[in-house]
């Protein structure tokens, strides 16, 4: 599994505040999700949420993670849309 994806599923997971609501929205399951994020959180080595049954709360380094990993997801979006319009543009000989 690629860092995008699991960068994309702990920003899913914060913006819906919760697991559950962040795979209902998305249509993954939420043990998917937590996956994600436990790998994500083992591939940095650091703690991103501190998670109860009922409840999570970012750590320092998940709210630091979140502002910066929002931007890249947002960028490799904006590079993406960018190719495929200019992809319509390009003529071969």
């Amino acid at each position: 599994m690629d860092t995008l994806t699991r960068m994309r599923a702990f920003i899913d997971v914060v913006e819906a505040e919760g697991f559950s609501a962040a795979a209902r929205k998305i249509g993954r399951s939420k043990a998917l999700l937590s996956k994600y994020v436990r790998e994500l959180e083992d591939e940095l080595g650091a703690l991103l949420l501190n998670r109860t049954t009922r409840q999570f709360s970012l750590t320092e380094a998940g709210h630091t993670y979140y502002q910066r990993a929002s931007e890249i997801v947002r960028e490799v979006d904006s590079l993406a849309e960018a190719v495929r319009q200019s992809s319509g543009d390009v003529r071969g000989r």
